[in-house]
C-alpha cells in the first residue's frame, strides 16, 4: 500500500455511540436501520448517519470486529486509530487490559492519530509471533501488495492468533466508492493496485495461501459485508 505519506485533514468525526456498537439492538433500532438502509449506506456520512440515529456503516465493522478481537492486537489501515481506542476503553477493567493497551494502529497515511507509519506492508516492524490479533477493517483491497502483508500479518501472530477482515464484495465496492463522495480515499492518493472490493474466494485463497486456516466467514449489514476470520496455527 504505497501512497502519498503527506499529513490530510482527517474525515472522521470521533468514536461511534455506544448504541451503535451494540450487536443486540432493539427491535426498533433493527427496523429503523432497515428502513434507512438507503441513506445509511450510499448517501450520509457515518457521523451524520450516528447523528440521525442511525447505525453507521463504520459502527457496523467495528461492532463485529471489536466482538471478535483477544490479546494485543495490531490494526493494519488504522486510519484514526479508532479501533485499538475502543478496544482499550471494552478491555478497560478486564484480564485483558494491559494486552489491549498494548495494542498498535498502523497506516500508510498519518492521519493525526498516533499510528505507526510504514512506507507499505510489505515488512512489519515488530518481531515474530508479537501479537494475538491482527485485523484489516475494509482497507485489504487498498492494499496493493496484499499477499504480503498477509504474509507478514500471519508472522507477526503468535501462534493460535487470529487475523480479522472485513470486506464488501468487487462489485459492490466499485459501485460504492463511486457515490461515497465523503470517502476517505477522495482525499489522498490512489496507489495502483488498489482494487475497491474484493469477492468471498479471493480473500479466502489469499488467506489459506498466506498460511492461515480454521477459515470461517460470517455476512453481516444484509450480506453486503462480510467478516473473515483465519487462525495461525
Amino acid at each position: 500500500m504505497t501512497v502519498n505519506r503527506t499529513a490530510v485533514a482527517p474525515m472522521f468525526e470521533g468514536a461511534p455511540p455506544a448504541w451503535a456498537l451494540r450487536q443486540d439492538k432493539p427491535f426498533l433500532q433493527v427496523v429503523y436501520d432497515f428502513v434507512g438502509a438507503p441513506l445509511r449506506m450510499a448517501v450520509l456520512p457515518d457521523h451524520i448517519s450516528e447523528r440521525w440515529h442511525l447505525t453507521s456503516l463504520r459502527a457496523e465493522r467495528l461492532g463485529m470486529v471489536l466482538n471478535q478481537m483477544q490479546g494485543r492486537c495490531l490494526d493494519i489501515g488504522a486510519g484514526d486509530n479508532m479501533l485499538v481506542k475502543l478496544y482499550c476503553e471494552r478491555s478497560a477493567g478486564t484480564p485483558n487490559e494491559v494486552a489491549a493497551s498494548e495494542s498498535v494502529g498502523l497506516d500508510v497515511v498519518d492521519w493525526g492519530s498516533d499510528c505507526v507509519i510504514v512506507p507499505d506492508c510489505r515488512s512489519l516492524p515488530f518481531p515474530d509471533a508479537s501479537f494475538d490479533t491482527v485485523t484489516f477493517v475494509a482497507c485489504l483491497n487498498h492494499i496493493p501488495e496484499r499477499e504480503e502483508a498477509l504474509c507478514e500479518a500471519h508472522r507477526v501472530l503468535r501462534p493460535g492468533g487470529r487475523i480479522i477482515i472485513t470486506m464488501i464484495g468487487r462489485i459492490i465496492g466499485i459501485v460504492g466508492h463511486a457515490i461515497w463522495w465523503y470517502s476517505e480515499d477522495k482525499h489522498r492518493d490512489i496507489a495502483e493496485g488498489e482494487v475497491m472490493g474484493m469477492d468471498s474466494h479471493h480473500v479466502q485463497t489469499l488467506l489459506a495461501r498466506s498460511g492461515f486456516s480454521s477459515i470461517r466467514e460470517t455476512g453481516f449489514v444484509y450480506g453486503l459485508n462480510r467478516m473473515t476470520i483465519g487462525h495461525r496455527s
